[in-house]
């Protein structure tokens, strides 16, 4: 996957609001594995916690969705769903780029520049969705 920078400066040039969504489903994806990580580590309040972050990149990413459909003039059914089937394929990729990670180093994320990068991001939802809206 490219990292979010790149992903930003993509689509500038296109003014693509779906972009948007996109970054918040990667948020999303990354926050459920490591929910899902700290849960098999018996961390249940650390896991609750990156769980109701994921869910709060989910509902950011469904308002905006809706925004696309309005601004379309299209209505917005099960919009939630449509997000959720997003999250979840951006989730097989992170989850698969951490086993692989954990294979190499023995750990899921320390050493992976680009995963530890996009941790801290997701990890302070304003600031990431100032600087999504930034570009």
């Amino acid at each position: 996957m490219s990292p979010f920078d790149e992903v930003r400066t993509q689509y500038k040039t296109y003014r693509d609001p779906t972009r948007l969504s996109y970054l918040y489903n990667r948020c999303a994806a990354l926050q459920l594995n490591v929910s899902a990580l700290l849960q098999r580590k018996g961390e249940k309040k650390g896991a609750q916690d990156f769980e109701a972050l994921a869910q709060h990149y989910m509902v950011l990413s469904e308002a905006n969705e809706r925004e696309i459909d309005k601004k379309r003039g299209l209505k917005s059914k099960d919009t939630m769903k449509t997000v959720q089937r997003n999250v979840g394929t951006v989730s097989e990729v992170y989850s698969k780029r951490l086993k692989n990670n954990y294979a190499k180093r023995g750990e899921f994320i320390v050493g992976d520049a680009q995963l530890e990068a996009e941790l801290a991001e997701c990890n302070l939802p304003e600031v990431f969705k100032k600087k999504a809206l930034a570009q």
